[in-house]
């Protein structure tokens, strides 16, 4: 794991979501430090999916703060402390900050996966043709895909798409990385190959929040897991603390099904 600074990259106060009647998120304070890998653990149906895509704001929240960088994520805030959303424009400039990686890749299918990773650089940042295709190539190399630039998304493996939509995500140069259970749509022997990536991610000091069930790689590769159950934060701690020492009987009945 990598040094973490005590700079705040994602910063979530008392944030609260619902759809219709329905509560998600009850009011969940989290933050996350420059180079810290923080797992999201718990049962289905518990908000971490919801929580990340907040973060995103891929989904409205009713209530509370997100800030990423020290600004707030998707609203602006009045001389009085109230919020009013912000122009899309401006969202969609924080958002280039956060990288996001989901369970079903998301490659353009009609696109290789050179061309996948070239886009946003090209059409968002007005990076040069050429200084794109560079660095997409490069990235390629960096999830061991160098000899896959030409191919397209069906020509490739689960695990293949998962690692072009990784290098995608990091063409936007991005400040921190959420992964939403990106190895559940996996086949189980193509699973690893993504970890792997994740891992040299993290050891190079990537900020990340990563929703996952695959508790051995949070074991080894988080420097806080945070656990939500039923919409609310209910335990974090180092991942040695978690596993072994959980204080909440929510906690502890969750990990006995899993591990």
């Amino acid at each position: 794991m990598a040094h973490q600074s005590e700079e705040l990259i994602i910063e979530a106060l008392d944030v609260h979501k619902s759809f219709g009647e329905l509560q998600i998120l009850k009011g969940i304070t989290l933050q996350v430090r420059r180079g810290e890998v923080v797992v999201l653990i718990g049962a289905s149906g518990s908000g971490k999916t919801t929580f990340i895509r907040c973060i995103n704001l891929l989904e409205d929240i009713q209530g509370g703060r997100i800030r990423v960088n020290g600004r707030p994520m998707g609203y602006r805030e009045r001389s009085d402390g109230s919020l009013v959303r912000d122009s899309e424009r401006n969202i969609a400039r924080l958002r280039r900050d956060i990288g996001m990686v989901f369970q079903r890749f998301n490659l353009f299918p009609h696109m290789t996966a050179l061309e996948n990773i070239i886009e946003a650089p090209i059409q968002v940042l007005g990076t040069p043709r050429a200084e794109a295709l560079e660095q997409a190539r490069g990235l390629l190399a960096r999830v061991g895909l160098a000899d896959k630039a030409g191919h397209y998304p069906s020509m490739l493996s689960g695990g293949q798409q998962q690692r072009v939509a990784i290098a995608r995500a990091l063409a936007m140069k991005p400040q921190a990385m959420l992964f939403d259970e990106p190895t559940s749509a996996l086949d189980p022997e193509t699973v690893g190959e993504v970890l792997q990536v994740m891992k040299e991610l993290a050891e190079e000091g990537m900020t990340m929040v990563i929703v996952t069930h695959e508790m051995g790689f949070a074991r080894e590769v988080a420097d806080r897991v945070v656990v939500l159950d039923q919409g609310e934060l209910i335990e974090q701690g180092s991942p040695e603390q978690i596993f072994s020492r959980p204080t909440h009987p929510r906690t502890r009945a969750f990990l006995s099904r899993v591990l």
